[in-house]
């Protein structure tokens, strides 16, 4: 199960890597049912072709993705 501080390390360690790719709009950690930290990815489209360039995980955790549209600051 992974916590709260492992997710928020994780993130910290590839969030420059993962924003940088094409249709990536933010991270996010979320809590699952379970009460398991995951590390959400939102992206900004629905190209398989883009989505296929996107790991499914990152050192071991699992990664889940929400098409949300691109941010914007308020």
């Amino acid at each position: 199960m992974a916590t709260f501080d492992e997710i928020r390390a994780l993130k910290n360690r590839h969030s420059a890597d993962l924003l940088r790719r094409p249709g990536v709009s933010g991270l996010d950690i979320e809590t699952d049912k379970s009460g398991e930290a995951t590390l959400t990815v939102h992206v900004d489209t629905d190209d398989p072709a883009i989505r296929r360039q996107l790991p499914e995980q990152l050192e071991g955790f699992p990664l889940k993705y929400r098409r949300t549209g691109p941010f914007r600051k308020q």
